[in-house]
C-alpha cells in the first residue's frame, strides 16, 4: 500500500510538472490582439472602423509599441502619419491625432533629377560633412513625407518646428535623399541635393 501511494504522488508531482511547462512554453501565451491594417491607408487618412482589424500574433517586448485589444477608444479620430500597407501592426508612431496636421509645414527642398514619386512617399534626409577624403553620412530627417514632386525638388511635409532646420539644410548642407515608394517595399535610390 505504500509503495502504490508513492507511485501515485511521484505521478500527480510528474503530472502537475508537466502541464506547468506545457502551459508556460506555449506559444500562445506570448501572443496577443493587436490592430492591423485592414486594408492600404493613405498618408493623413482617418483610421476608420473599416481601416483596421484585429490580429493575432506572438510578441516579446513590442507590446508598448502596439494598439492591443482594448485600445480602440485610442484609434478613433487619428490620422495615418504615412503610408500603412493591409496587414501591417499599427504602432503608436504610425498615428497622430486628427488635429495634429494644423502644425504641418510645407517646404520645398530642391533634388537635382529627382525620380516622380506621388504624395504619401517617405524619404530619408542624410547630410553629408567631412573633408573629401574622409566623408560623415549622417542622418538628418528620417520618415519625411512628400507632398508632391515638382519641377527641380520635392515638397516635403515637416511640423512648425522642424521647418527651420529644413530651410537651412536645403540651402547650406549636402544632404542625399533616400527614397521609397508607398507600398512598394523599400527599394533605394539615392538622389544627391542641390545646395
Amino acid at each position: 500500500m505504500k509503495r502504490w501511494l508513492i507511485a501515485l504522488a511521484a505521478l500527480l508531482v510528474g503530472g502537475g510538472v508537466s502541464a506547468t511547462l506545457l502551459v508556460l512554453a506555449s506559444p500562445s501565451r506570448q501572443s496577443s490582439e493587436v490592430y492591423v491594417a485592414a486594408r492600404d491607408i493613405p498618408a493623413g487618412a482617418l483610421l476608420g472602423s473599416d481601416a483596421i482589424a484585429l490580429a493575432r500574433t506572438t510578441l516579446a517586448e513590442s507590446r508598448g509599441l502596439l494598439f492591443t485589444l482594448g485600445d480602440e477608444s485610442k484609434l478613433a479620430n487619428v490620422r495615418a502619419t504615412h503610408y500603412l500597407v493591409a496587414g501591417q501592426l499599427i504602432q503608436r508612431s504610425d498615428v497622430a491625432s486628427a488635429d495634429a496636421s494644423a502644425d504641418r509645414r510645407l517646404v520645398f527642398m530642391p533634388i537635382k533629377d529627382a525620380p516622380p514619386m506621388g504624395a504619401g512617399a517617405r524619404i530619408d534626409l542624410l547630410a553629408i560633412t567631412g573633408s573629401p577624403d574622409h566623408p560623415v553620412v549622417q542622418p538628418f530627417a528620417v520618415g519625411v513625407e512628400v507632398r508632391a514632386s515638382v519641377t527641380g525638388g520635392m515638397v516635403l511635409v515637416v511640423a512648425s518646428r522642424q521647418a527651420a532646420a529644413f530651410v537651412y539644410g536645403a540651402n547650406a548642407m549636402h544632404l542625399i535623399a533616400v527614397i521609397a515608394e508607398p507600398g512598394a517595399g523599400w527599394s533605394v535610390l539615392e538622389k544627391t541635393l542641390r545646395r
